[in-house]
């Protein structure tokens, strides 16, 4: 999809967009931060409500709202407050599309469109729903006449969206997740390594996680690094990320005897100068919408093991740019780690395709300018950023 011409933009208006969401971090909040910043450039005027304060690894370049917590924060008292703020600060905005993230910002979203405070109305999933149960999915189905679009991040996401929400398939679609270019030349930061306790005969094992969710499979890495070790003595694991499961995590490389093996990294805002100290990148997810941390990865030329599961298959392909192994599949993930750790050729060949394929499909530039057609064909034509 095309950008709008520099010519067109400046002689148009810009339109209003709102984008409301229950987290500014993470993956998610990383990757919405970027593209607003390109929206904004592009004479798109975006604000945000955060349900939460912002823990994105950018600051963020349009006006950022925070909603502050009340003194009852609990259901349904929480929700009420939220979605009254919400409203008000529709009502003040005035924008043209709102865009939702996250269950209770789409409901918020829904109840203002039903309202008819919101003109257009956009969602996004993120991933394949595992923390949402039946009272969510109930919730949804019930007011699935609402969204305009929803944007799913892979086509795994889509198909659990169409079979859960019931949602009509036309308005479903789907833009994969994108990343910026890497700042190159891709060299290790001086003294990294060092503070790590790294030598330079150590191959790493990466991984970056959020340690608060049990769907990112942690333990999976950690499980598998005696067999890894055992046949790579030289393999060192660097896991970035941090949450209330790292005390659990850390007593179990200590019981598996993998504990000086097994660097426990802490949170990095910089993570791009983490990946050059990489050899191999691995996910042990139990399930992924699109990771974001794949496509860093890959952008960063490293060849990937990951498990099968939703949107990695749409991103990796097996055998040319890393290997897909089944989720908690022990002996698979360990044989396929082993042989790229093994075999520098092999590592470069696939990182090369790796970064190949990020360039060709995966490009933050060409996934905003995506989102940007969507609202497009919402917008009336006197709004659109191309002033069509």
């Amino acid at each position: 999809m095309r950008a709008p011409s520099p010519l067109a933009v400046a002689a148009s208006p810009p339109w209003r967009l709102l984008i409301i969401t229950d987290d500014l971090g993470g993956g998610t909040g990383n990757h919405l931060v970027a593209m607003t910043k390109l929206w904004e450039s592009w004479r798109c005027q975006a604000r945000i409500l955060s349900q939460a304060p912002i823990r994105a690894r950018q600051k963020p370049g349009i006006p950022v709202t925070v909603v502050p917590p009340g003194r009852l924060e609990r259901y349904p008292f929480a929700q009420i407050r939220r979605l009254q703020i919400a409203s008000r600060h529709v009502g003040q905005f005035q924008p043209a599309v709102v865009h939702a993230y996250f269950f209770w910002s789409i409901m918020y979203a829904r109840a203002l469109k039903a309202l008819g405070k919101v003109p257009f109305l956009i969602e996004n999933r993120e991933d394949q729903g595992f923390n949402w149960g039946t009272r969510e999915y109930m919730k949804l189905r019930a007011t699935r006449s609402l969204p305009d679009r929803v944007i799913c991040v892979s086509e795994a996401v889509r198909q659990v969206v169409l079979k859960k929400e019931k949602l009509d398939q036309s308005r479903v679609i789907v833009i994969h997740n994108g990343v910026e270019r890497p700042p190159g030349p891709l060299h290790e930061r001086s003294g990294l390594r060092a503070k790590l306790g790294l030598r330079p005969e150590h191959l790493v094992v990466g991984m970056v996680a959020n340690f608060n969710r049990q769907v990112k499979g942690v333990r999976y890495l950690i499980e598998a690094a005696p067999l890894i070790v055992q046949a790579v003595p030289q393999a060192r694991f660097v896991l970035l990320g941090r949450g209330n499961q790292e005390t659990e995590l850390r007593q179990l490389a200590d019981r598996l005897g993998v504990a000086e093996h097994v660097i426990f990294a802490g949170h990095a805002d910089n993570i791009n100068d983490y990946y050059p100290l990489m050899q191999v990148s691995a996910l042990t997810s139990l399930s992924e919408g699109l990771s974001i941390t794949l496509l860093e990865s890959m952008s960063h030329g490293l060849p990937v093991v990951v498990t099968s599961v939703g949107g990695n298959p749409e991103v990796v392909t097996d055998g040319v740019t890393g290997y897909l192994v089944p989720p908690r599949d022990t002996p698979a993930f360990v044989d396929k780690v082993v042989r790229l750790l093994k075999d520098h050729d092999m590592r470069a060949r696939f990182g090369a395709a790796a970064k190949q394929q990020i360039e060709r499909r995966f490009r933050l530039h060409d996934v905003a300018q995506n989102y940007l057609q969507v609202y497009e064909e919402l917008l009336p034509r006197a709004t659109t950023p191309s002033g069509r």
